[in-house]
């Protein structure tokens, strides 16, 4: 035995040459099928990033005719059948499994006649609850947030994410700023930003019509002030948190059933949760079957280098 392996490394340092070529085409060879294998779940995982994002675990509920269009609700009054979600209904949807806390918020995603001083913005507007920031991951970077007496007095205050300090106020700090908002004063109380250190690329359903989100950033105000610049009451959507990433897709099903039985009735809409996760594991199945074609590539690359390392290991025995 100890003969034979001298035998080997003896037949191995006297080709050199033949035996460099032999290991090379091998580690070649397990080398790409480790590869091929470390991007499929590398691009699986980066696939459910970038559509949930890191951390947040947020679902949208919003409305949809019963063929599963979106509805879109800006500039819409609450039609027929359907109620406008409480802030009842958020505590009540933060007690269900899986659901960690919830928020209602009414939005546009074109603002109209908003200015400060001789520049306009044209970004996305939001009335938002009490626990939106929180549910969907926002931190305060200047000022302060909204407090109780904002929502009880509906106090003309705005908050703005750090896009609209960049672009409306050249990166200043605009606390203590007053904005138009169709010609109504509003003063700017604070700054936010998303607490997840990584982009999401698609954030909901919004993100998939016409009217997604505008690279000029977003305006926060309280959502009983909404009526003071809108005049009417319109359709809210919700956004839940969901315990873990595992359990979105069931959150978000539960909380839209919930508001479909208790806010809809003798109506064509329901509510539906913007299932994420279904549409990361179709874009993970997609991405998985063209890497599975690649293995079967190397796979037989790696096969026929090893048929023509037998046929030098032959010759070696035979010589």
């Amino acid at each position: 035995m100890l003969e034979n392996i001298s035998l080997s490394f003896q037949g191995i340092w006297n080709h050199k040459t033949r035996s460099i070529l032999t290991m090379l085409g091998i580690i070649i060879g397990i080398a790409s099928i480790i590869t091929i294998v470390s991007t499929i779940k590398g691009t699986n995982d980066q696939i459910k990033e970038n559509l949930i994002g890191s951390g947040t675990n947020a679902v949208t509920i919003s409305l949809n005719t019963t063929d599963g269009s979106y509805f879109d609700v800006q500039y819409s009054q609450t039609p027929e059948g359907v109620s406008v979600i409480t802030d009842e209904a958020c505590g009540e949807l933060a007690e269900l499994k899986g659901i960690e806390a919830a928020s209602s918020y009414v939005t546009r995603s074109w603002s109209e006649q908003t200015y400060y001083k001789n520049r306009s913005f044209e970004g996305r507007m939001y009335g938002i609850d009490s626990r939106y920031f929180n549910v969907n991951g926002y931190r305060i970077n200047y000022g302060r947030g909204f407090i109780e007496d904002d929502f009880k007095n509906s106090r003309k205050v705005v908050i703005v994410d750090s896009k609209v300090m960049n672009d409306l106020f050249a990166g200043n700090n605009p606390v203590g700023e007053i904005i138009e908002i169709k010609s109504e004063p509003f003063t700017v109380v604070g700054v936010v930003e998303k607490t997840s250190s990584k982009s999401v690329v698609i954030n909901d359903v919004r993100d998939y019509y016409m009217y997604a989100d505008t690279t000029a950033g977003t305006i926060f105000m309280p959502v009983e002030t909404w009526p003071v610049v809108y005049k009417f009451d319109e359709i809210r959507n919700v956004d839940i948190r969901a315990s873990s990433t595992d359990d979105m897709a069931s959150a978000g099903n539960a909380a839209a059933d919930y508001l479909t039985e208790n806010f809809i009735t003798g109506s064509t809409y329901v509510y539906k949760a913007a299932n994420l996760l279904e549409q990361a594991s179709e874009l993970q199945a997609l991405a998985t079957s063209t890497s599975q074609q690649l293995i079967w590539i190397a796979g037989i690359s790696l096969l026929v280098g090893g048929i023509g390392v037998m046929n030098i290991m032959l010759v070696s025995v035979t010589e």
